[in-house]
């Protein structure tokens, strides 16, 4: 685990996002993610004016020139979804992440037309939480686990909050998390009826 966070990559000349490097160079090394979101698109499927109204209305962000940085790792970290080993990503939004008007309408048309695009794309699957759906046991937070592909390694657990990132690397905490991801994406919608969803909020948005 230690090896994977220390590797060297293109991540290193932003030098301003802090310990959200650790998170980047675990994700560099991957090769799937499971995330389940309540408030914010995932990282990876972030348009660029999506990533720089989430910086802007960070406060951890104060500078001009880190929330470039912070803008352009992000998009760099897209990479990932494609070429010839391309990460596997897999991922439930509560609608909420839908509506909520992050950098206004403009910016969430666009963001909810990339979801859509990124839906079809064979090394990514996407569901949402709709509203009508029941409450669940993951709507405390949301959560990553970024899994491996060598034989017997651990998934890690990534989970970000307000004051703090947290790294939970145990087998009880992954088994928990996957635990929680299976039963959040059996009940949301499906990736067809996720794609009829995210059609139906463009059209209405328009």
């Amino acid at each position: 685990m230690t090896e994977r966070r220390r590797a060297w990559g293109w991540w290193e000349e932003y030098t301003d996002l802090g310990d959200l490097l650790e998170y980047i160079q675990l994700e560099a090394g991957a090769s799937r993610i499971r995330t389940f979101q309540n408030q914010l698109v995932p990282g990876l499927l972030q348009t660029p004016e999506y990533a720089r109204a989430v910086a802007v209305a960070d406060d951890v962000w104060e500078d001009p020139d880190e929330v470039d940085q912070f803008v352009a790792a992000r998009i760099g970290r897209q990479a990932r979804l494609i070429g010839d080993e391309p990460l596997e990503l897999w991922a439930v939004l509560s609608e909420a992440v839908l509506r909520q008007q992050v950098g206004g309408s403009t910016v969430m048309q666009a963001q909810l037309e990339r979801l859509l695009e990124a839906s079809t794309m064979s090394n990514v699957k996407l569901q949402v939480w709709p509203f009508e759906a029941a409450a669940h046991a993951s709507m405390s937070g949301p959560f990553v686990i970024v899994g491996f592909e060598e034989p017997a390694s651990l998934d890690v657990i990534y989970v970000e909050t307000a004051g703090s990132r947290l790294w939970l690397e145990s087998e009880e905490d992954a088994n928990r998390h996957r635990g929680l991801f299976d039963s959040v994406r059996r009940k949301a919608l499906s990736p067809q009826d996720t794609r009829a969803r995210l059609s139906s909020l463009i059209k209405e948005n328009r």
